[in-house]
């Protein structure tokens, strides 16, 4: 017996606490096929017993049963529950009694009511299977009728389609006789027609050639007269045209030969007096000439004097300059000898100021030895003289 299928009822109340509220129990899943089951409250099972259904049972006072297509009710009345209040000076093994006589008729209840829920379960399941063993009888006949009634559909339209196809396999044929006597008669008219097309075609050519050659004729006559026409036209206007153009040319060269004269004659008088005044300076520039060439000629004489000059200068300078290389060379000669004999001094006195050194080292040093004996014969005396003086005080003591 599984858990789920049994009820729990909070109201029962060992310890005397009053009753409780009813709780609902927990519903059967609806995936499995279980049907639910609910324990009601007093209020609710107030409202519910308006809508019970005819099929109700009550299996004690103050407790009914009912079941429907979705769900199965249990209802617990307040009659179940009563209680009689008893004294308080009797024992409390009386009061417990009736207790667990109750106690064992709702278990008694329990266990009936889930030996009904459980056979309803076994029916429920009976009744699925025998359901699911019809549905696939049913499927494996509806299956056998569909795959009969599919090979029948396919014998007929093959046999249909054989049929269609001798059909108009019959009516091609008789299509492509008709066809073909009507093409052969067509090619015969065919043939007929382009010759005739061909003869109307020649005798056409040869009226349009007689046509064309007599225009043509005439296209030429009347070309020729055209031409002339336009010619002697264009003879006509050009002859007119020329002479009017030489006649044009003509007062032109008039106009310039007339023009051209009158700018000679300006010209050759502006050349006359330009001549006049060239001449005029031509004279004036002979005198200047003649000016210049005396004055070139005192000048001449001026350089003559001034290029002798210059030349005797040119030799003092050359005498003078050789006098300067002599003193230079002898001043050179006396700087050479003033070097010597000062290197040679200042060697002297290197040597001097060396010995000088020396001998003041040596004076030094004597001094230094003279000094040391005074101070050496002061500390004797000094030294004698404090002897003396205890001496002295020791005598005086």
């Amino acid at each position: 017996m599984s858990d789920t299928s049994l009820i729990y009822c909070s109201c029962w109340d060992p310890r005397n606490l009053g009753p409780k509220k009813l709780i609902r129990t927990i519903p059967f899943s609806a995936a499995r096929g279980k049907p639910k089951g609910k324990v009601l409250t007093r209020k609710y099972a107030l409202h519910r017993e308006k809508k019970m259904p005819e099929d109700t049972v009550k299996v004690s006072p103050g407790f009914s049963y009912s079941q429907s297509e979705d769900e199965i009710s249990v209802l617990l009345g307040d009659e179940m529950f009563e209680r009689s209040k008893k004294p308080k000076d009797k024992p409390v093994v009386k009061a417990l009694l009736p207790r667990s006589d109750f106690v064992a008729d709702l278990e008694n209840q329990i266990m009936e009511l889930t030996s009904i829920i459980e056979q309803m379960n076994r029916d429920h399941q009976n009744a699925q299977k025998l359901l699911r063993e019809e549905m696939e009888h049913r499927y494996n006949e509806l299956q056998k009728e569909f795959e009969t009634s599919k090979r029948e559909f396919k014998e007929t339209h093959t046999l249909e389609l054989a049929a269609l196809e001798e059909k108009y396999k019959s009516s091609l044929k008789m299509e492509k006789t008709i066809t073909q006597g009507k093409l052969e008669g067509m090619v015969k008219e065919y043939k007929y027609l382009k010759n005739m097309f061909r003869m109307y075609q020649d005798s056409i050519a040869d009226e349009m050639e007689e046509k064309w050659s007599r225009r043509k004729v005439e296209w030429e006559k009347n070309e020729k007269m055209e031409r002339e026409k336009v010619l002697l036209q264009q003879k006509y206007r050009l002859t007119k045209k020329f002479e009017v153009d030489v006649e044009e040319e003509k007062r032109k060269l008039e106009d310039l030969h007339l023009q051209t004269c009158d700018k000679f004659n300006k010209e050759r008088e502006e050349f006359v007096k330009q001549h006049d005044v060239d001449l005029i300076q031509l004279e004036e520039l002979q005198k200047a000439k003649e000016i210049v060439e005396e004055e070139l000629q005192g000048q001449s004489l001026i350089l003559e004097s001034l290029n002798a000059s210059l030349y005797h200068t040119q030799v003092d300078l050359q005498k003078e300059k050789n006098n300067v290389l002599q003193l230079e060379q002898l001043l050179q000669k006396k700087l050479n000898e003033m070097e010597e004999k000062y290197k040679f001094i200042t060697q002297n006195l290197t040597e001097e100021n060396t010995e000088l050194r020396h001998m003041l080292i040596l004076k030094n040093e004597e001094l230094f030895q003279e000094r040391n004996k005074q101070v050496k014969h002061e500390i004797s005396y000094h030294d004698s003289f404090i002897e003396n003086e205890n001496q002295n005080k020791k005598e005086k003591s």
